[in-house]
């Protein structure tokens, strides 16, 4: 989350600036490894998944939500879409980092859209 938040605020995936954030953030080389994958899937992916939460949050674009929110909605969403990891651990994952590291609102905010989101998947997939 790190990651993404950081080439959020800069407007760019700088591979100097990745580095530098991993080894920091991260003790091992697999979870370095893992966590630019998941940083790298959600960034390249934010075009498609932007527009999702706008249409589900049409009240909070993501250029005004908090700069944690927005990335954390990505990084959750491009989870639900590309990994076999189940909906109710990246729901509840994401809602717990942002109670750490966001707005008092911003739990709900986040439980609301990524709620919809999975509600939306299951549907497209044909699971109840």
């Amino acid at each position: 989350m790190q990651l993404l938040f950081a080439w959020d605020a800069n407007a760019s995936n700088d591979a100097v600036q990745a580095e530098q954030i991993l080894i920091d953030g991260a003790p091992d080389e697999e979870t370095r490894r893992e966590a630019l994958v998941m940083a790298s899937g959600a960034w390249g992916q934010r075009e498609m998944i932007d527009p999702r939460i706008e249409r589900l949050a049409p009240q909070w674009p993501t250029r005004r939500q908090p700069g944690v929110d927005r990335n954390l909605l990505r990084l959750a969403v491009w989870e639900l879409t590309n990994t076999p990891t189940p909906p109710k651990v990246i729901i509840d994952e994401a809602i717990e980092l942002s109670r750490q590291y966001s707005t008092e609102q911003s739990a709900s905010f986040v439980n609301g859209v990524l709620d919809a989101i999975h509600k939306e998947n299951q549907a497209l997939t044909g699971q109840v």
